[in-house]
């Protein structure tokens, strides 16, 4: 569904506008039980704990956000039974809204764009819901079936469809679960044992000496395959399961990242395959099933010795758009919906590959009189509106091959020479009829014409027809001695094909030449034989499961798999099942006749995505295979991985694995080492410190972090220069479309793609991101790619460099799921050659959790830089946080743009603000240029061109720099003390004008340096040279002044980390003393408003402690048996103990 909820996984029910397949009327208990639920029902929490119910909560809570379809018409269906079954047929065009139905979509029906939840159910317009049944797609319009929990009257006014959700999984978990006890099979009964002895070896099959001899002949089979002793002894003992039949078993393969998961089952099923064992291949989602079967449909290609013949076996079925079939071109000849299509124009009676055979060899045998037949015509096409269709069901009733061969070339002939369509030839009969009559004879051809066209057209449809029957058919139906035969055919038409004219046109080696591909379809002819499906796609569909050695779908797609008695699947194999949740395992197990399952995963990656706390306290994310392994099951460890740099293995290894995983030889090799960019910060492994960052909240309320945003951009852009200057094409061309002026020209030896991946736990950041690289390089792929998703999102990916965005910054230490241990083993396994983590150090050492260990570890190892460290980083940083107004984290004590510098800054509330107004980014970045030189001891050389170090009275305290001919940068230097330790530091004061200054300096003279000692101002005086820099001095804290330096209240009032003085309280850097001296009066009349509210406030609490004492006096005289009138009397009067009146 593209831009909104989850993706279930399921089989695709939409239909070309031919299809006229009706799905039976099902209607089921969860169903049911959503249509019963009224909209206070979806809202109560705790009503329901399911996993359905919450996901609809939480979708109709957000109703505002889901995507909308306006409809244009709704009818009752075909089927439609008043209070039964409330089927209606909804149409609507394409492209009226963000949404496109799937079946399985939970609808709601209403006459408004919902804004709230309010929205769903307001007067006269109840809370109504449907779920889409059926489709039928045309190419501008749609139709849909739904099955309403309500009936719809035809004015009520509904015009819009509301996405809620999608049922298709929840729907096939829940029948799985609801199968009656009588048809549990044995497999359940294998799983509920809590001992391991399933896993143990077969008694009866280890006296077989027969297996010894197979075990050596899969062995050399799998020499080629290049596996580990771990992946090898793996395969090995699942295929001794093979002849099997005296137990059912439980594998569990554990596969860590980088260890040759998917090698190594592609490996198995190839043996699998290979020795016509039946298995059924499931996964989690669509992309590892393409996954898989990608891995293994290369293994099958090498071996294919008669073409494509093998293929049949081998049936890839899901939802075409999700699996991006389109995509996938190695994939079509085993997708099952382009095979039933194939397989139904190829075994159509009379357009089919029969049909054609036919007339081929009627042409063959004897082009000439076929040449005569068709100068002499024929009555059967006096009428020449009718179609090729008519003509050849007229032949065929005729029995007469030479006159279908004729009528297949005047077929042709029409179609090429007619260009209107079949209602325009009808109205136009007459007039074409007596055209045609008047130019027959300029319409003839010659017998080298008509042979040469003839055998084109029939042979480019019969080489078709024949290809696609051993590509797929399932070998069952044609054995290997008949496919050899075909493929022979196929080559000798399409010999014959190109040099036709020179036989043709010799006349005298025609029939010879015809002979070998004549007898070659009349033996086929007689050979083949298939069942008569009648053009019935369904009928097609369940052969080719039924008769298909190798089934891959997902596990919620795998309740289609149509499996018979006779031949059942005996295998089942799930990858990455430590995803896949335990309610959805039992849909593939149920499955008839399966005696061996192997789970194939890594319970320490991360489980099935839960929506909702509930389902999470309940654990129904947890796997079958971690339950399982809970339990003590064994795991057989594949343990040596082949992605990772060792560097980038080392930590998840230790932490994670407690260094179970060895290193491949491949990634110990010095050629394994990449350097993408230059500087030991973007060596293989590192952590990149990020400071004066900022964690925020999006609309969606999740987290993001600006300043990690620009920094990934930065990085990213450098290795695309990088990239660029390694290939000196891409680079011209970036020269003089982009104008990357930093990029070299010349070329480098190294020449290679390189594919980055940035990774980030929160998707407000994953957006972020997705939105600063946007497009930019689009169209580079050939050279470098990027992509951005979140650490779920990248589970079973990789890239050559992988930038890890962690985006928590705070003083708490808290990083919320980043915590999760598998999360994190996820994020940091994903690379190959370059691992890049960008963090807070305080946040992330402060939370103490694993990412505490992992900076410890950077540290440790001498991995740990901060981002200030690359100058790129620290202006692409700048500018982010200007363009966003996030002031505060660019000029803070750590910030990036002073983590290297030599001098402390600090910052005023004036500063402050006139750097807020400063509009020009010219000009904003020449103060930052200014700031960041000054705080690396950079200074204007003095008029005297003398530097004075350790005197007295002789310098400015104040200082002025020029930024632009009217704009001066305001700042001194001054002394802090901490830990026992003075040192100077920079107060910048702000960005002002000449003549503001004056008055400013007139200020802080009076009331800020005024109040400092003779010795303070000389410590704020002194210099100190090394070479052309001037250096902060610092000096332990052993004197008066120095303590004065700790702690003055008259002159500095600190807030976070900006010292703010008593000019802070001024509105304008342009305020003057007078007015000052007035901020003074209001101050001090407010103290005294304060002082009389404390005098009032203390005379109160007199009061109500009185009020106490009275009411206890009254509770007291109640519990003694006064009249209760009495005593109220005597307090309102003021009698009751002396008291004063409450009056």
């Amino acid at each position: 569904m593209g831009s909104y909820g989850s993706e279930p996984e399921q089989e695709s029910i939409m239909m070309e506008d031919t299809d006229t397949e009706e799905p039976e009327n099902k209607v089921n208990s969860l169903v049911t039980e959503v249509f019963s639920w009224s909209l206070s029902d979806v809202l109560n929490r705790n009503l329901y704990n399911g996993k359905t119910h919450e996901d609809l909560r939480s979708k109709i809570l957000g109703v505002n956000r889901s995507p909308t379809l306006e409809i244009s018409r709704v009818e009752p269906a075909k089927g439609f039974v008043t209070d039964k079954h409330l089927l209606y047929t909804v149409s609507y065009e394409r492209g009226q809204g963000s949404y496109e139905p799937v079946v399985g979509d939970l609808i709601a029906l209403t006459d408004v764009r919902p804004k709230c939840v309010d929205d769903l159910q307001r007067p006269n317009m109840s809370y109504l819901v449907a779920i889409v049944d059926h489709m039928k797609v045309k190419s501008s319009s749609c139709k849909l079936r739904i099955l309403s929990s309500k009936p719809i009257t035809g004015n009520d006014g509904r015009h819009l469809i509301v996405y809620l959700t999608n049922l298709t999984a929840n729907d096939r978990i829940s029948q799985s679960l609801d199968t009656p006890v009588g048809m549990k099979k044995k497999m359940f009964e294998t799983l509920l044992r809590v001992d391991s002895s399933v896993e143990e070896s077969c008694v009866e099959c280890s006296l077989d000496e027969t297996r010894d001899l197979l075990s050596l002949n899969m062995k050399e089979v799998l020499k080629s395959f290049q596996l580990d002793s771990s992946q090898e002894a793996v395969v090995l003992s699942c295929v001794a399961l093979r002849d099997c039949d005296h137990k059912n078993t439980i594998k569990l393969i554990w596969g860590p990242p980088g260890t040759g998961k998917t090698k190594t089952i592609s490996s198995l099923l190839f043996m699998l395959l290979r020795m016509e064992c039946r298995t059924l291949t499931c996964a989690p989602t669509n992309i590892a099933v393409l996954g898989i079967t990608k891995r293994v449909m290369r293994l099958v290609r090498d071996s294919l010795v008669h073409d494509t013949y093998g293929l049949g076996d081998i049936v890839l079925f899901g939802n075409t758009e999700r699996m991006k079939i389109d995509e996938c071109e190695d994939l079509y000849d085993i997708f099952l919906n382009l095979r039933v299509k194939i397989l139904a124009d190829c075994l159509a009676p009379l357009t089919g590959w029969k049909g054609y055979s036919e007339q081929m060899i009627c042409l063959l045998e004897d082009p000439e009189e076929q040449y005569m037949l068709y100068l002499n015509g024929d009555n059967l096409y006096t009428e020449k509106e009718e179609s090729s269709d008519s003509h050849m069901k007229k032949a065929s009733k005729r029995k007469n091959r030479k006159t279908i061969t004729v009528s297949t070339w005047k077929a042709k002939k029409k179609r090429r020479n007619n260009k209107e369509t079949n209602e325009y030839e009808i109205k136009q009969s007459s007039k074409q009829e007596s055209d045609k009559k008047n130019c027959k004879h300029d319409e003839l051809v010659t017998f080298e014409e008509f042979v040469t066209n003839g055998f084109k057209f029939l042979g480019d449809h019969l080489i078709s027809c024949i290809k696609s029957l051993y590509t797929h058919m399932p070998t069952s139906f044609i054995s290997v001695e008949v496919a050899k035969e075909m493929v022979e055919l196929v080559g000798s038409l399409e010999c014959i094909s190109k040099s036709l004219k020179q036989i043709v046109a010799s006349k005298a080696g025609l029939k010879e030449a015809f002979r070998f591909p004549c007898s070659k379809l009349r033996y086929l002819q007689e050979t083949l034989q298939f069942p008569d499906f009648k053009e019935d796609h369904r009928q097609i569909r369940r052969f080719c499961l039924r008769h298909a050695c190798l089934i891959l779908c997902t596990a919620s797609s795998s309740v289609n798999v149509d499996t018979q008695v006779s031949n059942p699947l005996k295998f089942l194999v799930i990858d990455e099942a430590a995803q896949l949740k335990e309610c959805e395992s039992v849909i593939p197990l149920q499955l008839y006749g399966l005696r061996h399952v192997i789970l194939v995963g890594d319970e320490r990656q991360l489980p099935a995505m839960v929506q909702s706390k509930i389902c999470e306290e309940a654990e129904f994310g947890r796997s079958l295979f971690e339950r399982l392994a809970l339990l003590g099951h064994k795991k057989h460890l594949l343990n040596v991985q082949y992605r990772m740099h060792p560097s980038i293995s080392r930590f998840p290894n230790r932490e994670f694995y407690n260094k179970s995983i060895l290193d491949g030889v491949n990634v110990k090799s010095n050629t394994y080492e990449k350097r993408f960019l230059d500087g030991n910060m973007y060596g293989s492994y590192s952590f990149i410190n990020v400071t004066a960052a900022k964690e925020e909240f999006d609309r969606s309320h999740s987290m993001r972090n600006v300043m990690e945003v620009a920094v990934v951009g930065e990085i990213v852009a450098s290795l695309f220069k990088r990239t660029a200057s390694d290939h000196p094409l891409l680079c011209l061309f970036i020269i003089s479309h982009l104008t990357f002026v930093n990029v070299l020209t010349e070329a480098v030896s190294r020449k290679q793609k390189v594919s980055v991946g940035c990774i980030s736990p929160y998707k407000a950041q994953v957006n972020a991101l997705q939105e600063e690289i946007g497009t930019k390089y689009i169209g580079y792929e050939r050279y470098f790619t990027v992509n951005v998703r979140s650490v779920d999102g990248f589970q079973g990916s990789e890239e050559d460099v992988i930038i890890i965005s962690t985006v928590r910054c705070n003083s708490k230490g808290s990083v919320g799921f980043l915590a999760n241990h598998q999360r994190t083993n996820v994020a940091l396994t994903r690379a190959r050659h370059c691992l890049w983590i960008l963090g807070n150090e305080s946040t992330l050492v402060n939370s103490g959790t694993i990412w505490k260990h992992l900076v410890v570890d950077a540290k440790n190892r001498g991995c740990f830089y901060n981002a200030g460290e690359d100058k790129n980083v620290v202006q692409a940083a700048r500018n982010a946080l200007a363009e966003l107004g996030q002031l505060d984290s660019l000029f803070s004590t750590d910030s990036l743009l002073f983590k290297e510098a030599k001098w402390q800054v600090k910052f005023s509330d004036i500063f402050m603000k006139t750097i807020a107004r400063l509009t020009d980014h010219e000009i904003f970045n020449e103060v930052v240029s200014l700031l960041v030189k000054l705080s690396n001891g950079w200074r204007e050389p003095e008029k005297g061109g003398n530097s004075l170090v350790n005197t007295e009275g002789s310098c400015t305290l104040i200082e002025e720099y020029k930024v632009t001919k009217d704009l001066y940068l305001i700042w001194a230097v001054d002394t802090v003390a901490q830990d026992a330790v003075c040192s100077q530091v920079l107060m910048v004061w702000g960005v002002l004008s000449a003549t503001k200054f004056e008055e400013l300096s007139k200020m802080l003279m009076e009331k800020v340096y005024g109040n400092y000692t003779i010795n303070m101002m000389n410590r704020c005086k002194e210099r100190h040279t090394e070479g052309n820099l001037m250096l902060p001095i610092t000096w332990s804290m052993n004197s008066d002044t120095d303590q004065c330096c700790k702690t003055r209240p008259s002159t500095w009032l600190v807030l976070g980390d900006r010292p703010l003085t008593l000019a802070s309280h001024c509105k304008s850097a342009s305020i003057s003393l007078h007015q000052l001296d007035q901020h003074n009066q209001r101050l001090g009349r407010l103290v005294q408003r304060l002082g009389r509210l404390s005098q009032g406030i203390g005379h109160l609490s007199q009061r109500i402690d009185q009020l106490s004492q009275l009411l206890d006096q009254l509770l007291s005289q109640l519990s003694q048996g006064s009249p209760t009138g009495m005593v109220i009397q005597d307090l309102m009067e003021g009698e009751a103990g002396g008291k004063e009146s409450l009056l």
